[in-house]
C-alpha cells in the first residue's frame, strides 16, 4: 500500500511494516498526527517490505517481527545487503519476540522499541513518546551495507590509530564498556571473539528497561558468556559481564576488596540514565589506573568525559573505530576529549584486550 506525500513540508517519510491491519492503522495515525513524521507506506510481511524499499526510499522503517511469508528478521537482513535503509524494530515483550528482535539488532536494525499500547493504556504517552523520538533519531543514521553475516563492509581499511604511546600500568581489575546505537550486536561480536576474562566486565548499554532482561538472555545464548543484569549491592564477579539495568545509574564501588555493583535512581546532571559516563567515573575513582575502559557505536556524546577521567587516572582506554561503528558519534565525541589511547576495529579489540590480562 502507498500514500501519497506532500511536497510542500520536509517529513521523515516511514514505511510501517506489520502482518496486522489493526496495527498498522494504529501507528499510522500517532505517526502522521506527529509533528515532522509522515507514513508513505504499508507492508503487511517482509516481501511486500523489499518490495516497496527501493520504490518508496523511505528514511526508516517501522518494522515488526513475526509476519508470514518473511518475517523482520529476515527482511532486515536482505534490506541491509540490497538497499540499507534504517530499520527500527517495534516489538512485543513476549521472550520469543525480544529473541528475534536483538538477532535483528545483530543483523542491521539501529533500535528496538515496544508497540504502544491502546490509547487509554496508563503506559500509552511514554511508548508513543518513545516511538515517534527513536524513529526521528535513527532516521538520520547512514547505515552502512551488510554482507549475509551481519557484519559491516566497507572500503576503509580498518587500521588502529595509536593516540599515546603506552604506559606501565596496573594490572586491570575490571573493564567496563558504554554503547549505543548498534550497541548490542557490537557488544556480542566483542564477546564472541573474546576468551572468558579473570575480571568482571560492566556494560551500559542505552535501551528501554523492559528489554534489557531479554538483552541478557539473547547475549548469553549468542556469545556463550554469563550475562546478569546488575542488582545493588552484588558482587562483581570476574568471567561474567553485568548488565546496567535501563532505568537506574549503574556505578562500581569497592567493598574491602571486593568490587560491588551500585545503583542509583536519581537522574542527577545527566542526560542519560543509565549514564555511561557515571559508570566510567565511578570506575575512574574506585579503580584508578587497574582498569580498561571502552566506548563503542552511539549517537551522542555520553561516556566521551567519564572515560577522560579514566584516563587521567592511568586506565587503559579503547574505543570502536569508524568503519565498525553504526553510529561513531560517541567514540568520536570520546575522541576529540583526548580520553582515548586507542581506536580499533571491532575485528582488532579482542587481541588488545587479552594482552592487556
Amino acid at each position: 500500500m502507498i500514500e501519497n506525500t506532500s511536497p510542500l513540508q520536509r517529513y521523515v517519510r516511514v514505511l510501517i511494516a506489520d502482518d496486522s491491519p489493526t496495527v498498522r492503522s494504529h501507528l499510522a495515525s500517532l505517526m502522521n498526527n506527529a509533528a515532522g513524521l509522515q507514513v508513505v507506506g504499508e507492508a503487511r510481511d517482509g516481501t511486500e517490505v523489499l518490495a516497496l524499499v527501493p520504490q518508496l526510499k523511505p528514511d526508516v522503517i517501522s518494522m515488526d517481527i513475526h509476519m508470514p511469508r518473511m518475517d523482520g528478521l529476515e527482511a532486515t537482513r536482505r534490506i541491509m545487503m540490497e538497499n540499507p535503509t534504517p530499520v527500527v524494530i517495534v516489538s512485543g515483550l513476549l521472550e520469543n519476540d525480544q529473541e528475534l528482535s536483538f538477532q535483528a539488532l545483530q543483523a542491521g536494525a539501529l533500535a528496538v522499541v515496544e508497540k504502544p499500547p491502546d490509547r487509554n493504556h496508563p503506559g500509552f504517552p511514554d511508548k508513543h513518546r518513545q516511538l515517534l523520538k527513536t524513529l526521528i533519531a535513527m532516521s538520520a543514521v547512514k547505515v552502512i551495507r551488510r554482507g549475509r553475516t551481519g557484519l559491516l563492509t566497507n572500503d576503509i581499511t580498518q587500521e588502529s590509530v595509536t593516540i599515546l604511546n603506552r604506559r606501565i600500568r596496573t594490572f586491570p581489575e575490571i573493564m567496563v564498556i558504554g554503547a549505543s546505537t548498534g550497541g548490542p550486536g557490537a557488544i556480542n561480536n566483542l564477546l564472541k571473539r573474546l576468551p572468558v576474562l579473570p575480571i568482571p566486565i560492566v556494560v551500559v548499554q542505552h535501551m528501554a528497561d523492559e528489554f534489557i532482561n531479554g538483552l541478557a538472555r539473547w547475549m548469553g545464548k549468542s556469545s556463550g558468556w554469563s550475562i546478569r543484569v546488575a542488582s545493588d549491592g552484588a558482587h562483581l564477579e570476574p568471567g561474567v559481564v553485568h548488565l546496567s539495568p535501563g532505568k537506574a545509574h549503574l556505578l562500581v564501588a569497592r567493598q574491602g576488596k571486593q568490587l560491588v555493583a551500585r545503583l542509583v535512581n536519581e537522574p542527577g546532571d545527566y542526560r542519560y540514565q543509565p549514564a555511561i559516563d557515571m559508570l566510567f567515573r565511578s570506575v575512574a575513582a574506585t579503580c584508578g589506573g587497574a582498569a580498561i575502559g571502552l566506548i563503542m557505536t552511539g549517537m551522542g556524546d555520553d561516556g566521551a568525559d567519564g572515560l577522560l577521567a579514566m584516563r587521567i587516572a592511568g586506565a587503559r582506554t579503547f574505543a570502536q573505530d569508524h568503519s565498525s561503528s553504526v553510529v561513531f558519534g560517541m567514540p568520536g565525541a570520546a575522541i576529540e576529549r583526548g580520553a582515548v589511547e586507542e581506536v580499533l576495529s571491532l575485528e582488532q579489540l579482542p587481541d588488545a584486550i587479552t594482552r592487556l590480562l
